[in-house]
């Protein structure tokens, strides 16, 4: 019993020693709270752009748009009379509903006829339900309100809201929006995770010192624990991308030839990160408290398992610069919208930037820890 205490006491005096480690030790539970409170805390769920179709051009088509902004759960795009641009940037989710207000509706408005034509992109469920729901609560609402300012008497007939056929063929399920998300998470853990303790624990062992003594370059063990990091990560991708395909059977668009790319550089900017993480760590611990740390707090904001939207505004503008958002959208754009290459431009293009700059400076450390040992 005496031995067993011992262990205890000599690890914990250890815990104590490396302050790295305690502080990743009380970071982690505090970020958790406040994400979490910052995510689920609030009365509004989340805010989603709308784009408004407006044929009538009135002082009461500009109000329906200010009350919808207003509402802090809709942010109004308004393109005018232009459908066909609404509709790109529908198909493209860069807005979850299209609102088209026909030609005389004001007019209509005062003879208890008026109606909207309402289109829902349903490449997530969650997202397309408040969506649609709120839509048209805020119409029934914003009658409400018009009839009673004209006559004093609440009036509950609501403008009718007519939904068009949705952008995808029809709607998909939770599973269809998960296991895109899934498939990102081989990219924080196998990816960041693995290539920080790899790196981090040769400078424990001492091997660097081994090899500067040999002709082999120290760089050259940097490129063996990247492809050895890509390896697991491949590994782990095809694992879960084989289980989810029979034991969900998504109906989803498995196009190899443009998820591998996507999926690599994905992969390297993970291990970007786990490289930058295991040189600026001073202790193995410490770089692997502070890896597993990140990558757990990294996967709400990078979309894996629930919408963007559903982040405060500066949580968003936060999840903007990472990385593995642009994986996750580019990724759920191929399985779910069944995207064409040029459709993914601008993610791709984001990766390979912040790839080739996170690698380098992860290479500079590199051979800065190297030369400091």
């Amino acid at each position: 019993m005496n031995s067993i205490i011992g262990i205890a006491v000599k690890d914990i005096k250890v815990f104590f020693r490396e302050k790295g480690t305690i502080f990743w030790t009380i970071a982690f539970p505090i970020l958790i709270m406040l994400l979490f409170t910052a995510i689920f805390g609030r009365e509004i769920p989340f805010n989603a752009n709308v784009g408004v179709v407006d044929y009538d051009h009135t002082p009461v088509t500009a109000s329906i748009m200010t009350g919808l902004n207003s509402t802090g759960v809709f942010t109004v795009r308004n393109f005018t009379d232009n459908p066909i641009k609404a509709r790109e940037e529908l198909n493209a989710t860069t807005v979850r509903a299209v609102i088209t207000i026909p030609k005389n509706f004001t007019q209509n408005l005062y003879f208890q006829n008026a109606s909207v034509s309402l289109v829902v992109d349903e490449t997530n469920p969650d997202v397309a339900r408040l969506c649609r729901d709120g839509i048209k609560t805020y119409f029934s609402e914003y009658y409400k309100a018009f009839y009673y300012q004209i006559y004093g008497i609440n009036y509950t007939t609501p403008i009718t809201v007519n939904e068009e056929k949705p952008v995808m063929g029809q709607a998909i399920g939770y599973k269809e929006y998960i296991v895109p998300g899934m498939l990102c998470y081989p990219l924080l853990f196998s990816s960041m995770v693995v290539a920080t303790g790899a790196i981090v624990y040769e400078r424990e062992k001492g091997t660097l010192k081994k090899i500067r003594a040999s002709p082999a370059r120290p760089l050259n063990v940097l490129f063996g624990k990247t492809l050895a990091a890509l390896f697991q990560t491949a590994v782990s991708i095809l694992i879960m991308a084989l289980l989810a395909y029979f034991l969900l059977a998504p109906t989803l668009n498995w196009n190899i030839s443009l998820l591998v790319p996507i999926m690599f550089l994905g992969s390297i900017n993970g291990i970007a990160l786990g490289l930058i993480i295991s040189c600026v760590g001073r202790a193995p611990q410490e770089a692997s408290n502070a890896a597993t740390t990140i990558a757990i707090v990294l996967q709400f904001f990078i979309g894996m398992y629930f919408p963007a939207e559903y982040l405060p505004t500066y949580l968003q503008q936060i999840g903007s610069i990472i990385p593995m958002t642009y994986a996750a959208q580019a990724i759920r754009s191929v399985m779910i919208r069944t995207a064409a290459l040029n459709e993914l431009f601008q993610p791709i293009l984001t990766l390979v930037i912040s790839a080739v700059i996170l690698y380098v400076v992860g290479v500079l450390l590199y051979k800065r820890w190297v030369e400091k040992e």
